[in-house]
């Protein structure tokens, strides 16, 4: 071996460029003859797509113009390689003739030749050589090159080309296509590494296994167990902060996706011992419970240490969604009014829409005269729900009014009647729902009839007076209140009253003893994953509490920005998101916010849908990961072929109905991966987490 050769070797055996080749003499694939900006013409034949196993639709093929034994001697032009995808076969000039001369050869066959003979199938080897040529056009997705620094770098463009192209073909397999679709530019690890700080990591997390490289439907050749899978891992950092949408038809992997990435994350936030809470929204059950897709478990079986359970109904081993309504009277009120407007009701009037827009929100206790004014309208409330047929929490007391004015004039009021009548007067503040309702209808009685007094003698109305000269002890909204527990009006006429809001009585539960947002927050900022079974207990409950928890976690982690702190690492994930973000949604509304400023308050927003034409398009245009299966229908096709470059894939996504089978375009990634998703096992992710307890535990 001569000197020269020798540097040629180790040149090439150290080139980042050479390996992106692989073994290529037997990667081999043609010649380019025609470029442009975004598109190359290869030249191929049959023999030389029979020796890589085929060509598939959608496939990688790197061009290069320098030899690949000696890369060194290559001008520096020829330094580089062109990443292409192959997109669909191209005519060549002689193409006519070709067709001709297959044509006239099969017009000759005799009933011999009726089946394939020989390889050259009765032509002469010349004529055959010349008949397997094809061409392929193939769009350009970036070139890779060696920076100064000797680090390898991929661009998105190509910055010049050749009309008379040196360039050869090469079908990447195994370590080269691996080292092609797993590339990270320099700078985005970088990036990459800063973000991972700032969210807690020691240091970048391990990336993620998410499947491997399936480039069709039909995977016999490009698949085939002489063929090593080739992994396609992404970065972790990807989902942080960022949106990330999951799209395909119902049953080709799109719950699949999202458990895998749930159990990607909570593996990396273990490794590290950081907390990232998870939040999912399960609309159909398909997280909460274990179904025989997941080899009979579920994501709580897999971490039960950090998963919680919510559901609308009694269930064991589930939390409880619900709200008490008698103890979080401001959520409870904003609840009602929620479903009350999301309906058309049966049920009018002006009491019933102060009570719709009235608000039961604690003042400062500071502020005397308002806070009493509060507990009193809390107190009615909470008599209201009793009235409704809400369940009563053992034990529970009202607070009532019972202050020596207000008696005084209650017994004031007696004693001027004719006979004198009887009123019962609480003896303690703190009684039982029924006798508080009782004190408060009695009130309401003796208000009323005040008022007429006082306006027959010529007075302002008044009524029961409060403890300052002058005012009112029952204001508007109290006498709204007061009405609907009594259902008469002030003339004294029936109306529905307490009625309106006695169907919505499945959203209570009278064994919560907290808040049910407080508890979900508190969680999510322990680092746990948060199920919210929406698939059991009402339909209304999907949009009303979803929401109202979405909204507090989303102004819980927008405030701790504002205040100059870094928010808790929180990944919102979402099914059917296109009743939640859909394009009539207003922007303002909560989940559009989430989806659109979410990330800056640290706020990963995962969404799935089969309809992403019903996607706001502000929502789709800054949505940086794409997890995209199976889609059957033009109009949804067309939404999604404009980002990105999933035009390239319209036709594939189209036909292929493979479960699994996703085109994946993460932050990290320039260009659209086609994917088989591992499917998720959890067995061997049990096993993982027990790796890393028992490393921890070192």
């Amino acid at each position: 071996m001569t000197p020269l050769n020798i540097v040629n070797t180790v040149v090439t055996s150290e080139s980042p460029l050479v390996k992106l080749l692989g073994e290529f003499d037997s990667s081999f694939v043609g010649y380019v003859y025609g470029m442009r900006f975004d598109e190359v013409l290869v030249l191929t034949n049959d023999e030389f797509k029979q020796k890589v196993n085929g060509i598939p639709h959608n496939s990688f093929l790197v061009a290069a113009g320098f030899h690949p034994e000696r890369f060194a001697e290559a001008h520096r032009t020829d330094q580089e390689v062109i990443l292409l995808r192959v997109l669909e076969p191209v005519g060549l000039p002689q193409d006519n003739d070709f067709v001709r001369t297959r044509i006239e050869h099969h017009q000759r066959r005799t009933e011999q030749e009726k089946y394939p003979g020989d390889v050259h199938d009765g032509l002469d080897p010349i004529t055959a050589v010349e008949l397997q040529a094809g061409g392929l056009k193939c769009s350009v997705l970036g070139t890779f090159f060696v920076d100064d620094d000797g680090q390898l770098r991929l661009g998105s463009d190509i910055e010049n080309f050749m009309s008379l192209s040196r360039m050869r073909a090469f079908k990447p397999r195994a370590e080269a296509l691996a080292a092609i679709v797993n590339h990270v530019n320099p700078e985005v690890r970088a990036k990459a590494a800063e973000e991972a700080k700032k969210a807690g990591f020691n240091a970048v997390p391990s990336p993620i296994h998410i499947g491997t490289i399936r480039y069709t439907s039909t995977d016999r050749l490009h698949r085939a167990k002489d063929e090593p899978l080739v992994e396609v891992l992404i970065q972790p950092a990807d989902f942080l902060a960022r949106r990330t949408a999951v799209l395909g038809m119902t049953r080709t992997g799109k719950s699949n996706t999202v458990k895998t990435t749930v159990s990607s994350v909570a593996l990396a936030a273990m490794g590290d011992d950081i907390r990232v809470g998870q939040l999912i929204f399960d609309v159909n059950g398909e997280y909460a419970n274990a179904n025989h897709q997941d080899d009979g478990s579920s994501i709580a079986d897999v971490f039960p240490d950090i998963t919680v359970r919510y559901r609308a109904l009694d269930t064991p081993g589930f939390e409880d969604l619900r709200t008490n309504f008698f103890t979080e009277v401001d959520q409870a009120l904003k609840l009602l009014q929620s479903l009350f407007k999301a309906e058309k009701s049966m049920f009018s009037g002006q009491d019933l829409d102060t009570f719709m827009n009235s608000t039961l929100e604690e003042p400062e206790s500071t502020d005397r005269s308002t806070h009493t004014r509060w507990e009193r309208l809390k107190a009615v409330f909470q008599c209201i729900l009793f009235r409704a047929g809400y369940d009563v929490p053992q034990g529970f007391v009202i607070k009532v009014p019972i202050v020596k004015a207000l008696v005084d004039q209650v017994r004031a009021w007696a004693q001027a009647q004719t006979p004198p009548a009887s009123v019962s007067v609480p003896t303690n503040d703190r009684i039982p729902a029924a006798e508080a309702s009782a004190w408060f209808e009695q009130l309401r009685t003796i208000n009323l009839s005040l008022r007429a007094q006082q306006k027959a003698q010529g007075a302002s109305e008044i009524g029961l007076r409060s403890s300052t000269p002058g005012n009112p002890w029952v204001d508007p909204v109290l006498e709204a209140y007061l009405n609907i527990l009594a259902r008469k009006n002030n003339r004294d006429m029936d109306f529905g009253g307490f009625r309106a809001v006695s169907k919505y009585k499945p959203y209570h539960s009278s064994r919560r003893s907290a808040d049910v947002t407080d508890e979900v927050i508190s969680h999510l900022d322990a680092g746990k994953i948060v199920i919210l079974d929406l698939s059991a207990g009402p339909v209304e409950i999907r949009t009303v509490l979803s929401e109202r928890i979405a909204r507090q976690v989303f102004e819980r982690q927008m405030a701790t920005m504002h205040a100059g702190r870094v928010p808790q690492n929180v990944v919102l994930y979402v099914e059917e998101a296109h009743n939640l973000v859909g394009k009539k949604e207003d922007l303002n509304g909560t989940w559009p916010r989430i989806a659109k400023e979410g990330a800056k308050a640290r706020i990963a927003f995962v969404y799935a849908t089969q309809e992403p034409s019903s996607v706001h398009p502000n929502i789709l245009a800054n949505t940086e990961n794409w997890f995209v299966t199976h889609l059957n229908n033009d109009d949804e096709l067309k939404t999604l072929g404009k980002f990105y470059d999933f035009g390239d894939f319209i036709s594939s996504l189209k036909a292929a109905q493979n479960v699994g089978f996703a085109r994946i375009k993460t932050l990290s990634a320039p260009f659209v991966i086609p994917t088989q998703i591992n499917r998720f096992s959890p067995a061997e992710i049990k096993v993982k987490v027990e790796q890393i307890k028992a490393r921890r535990s070192k």
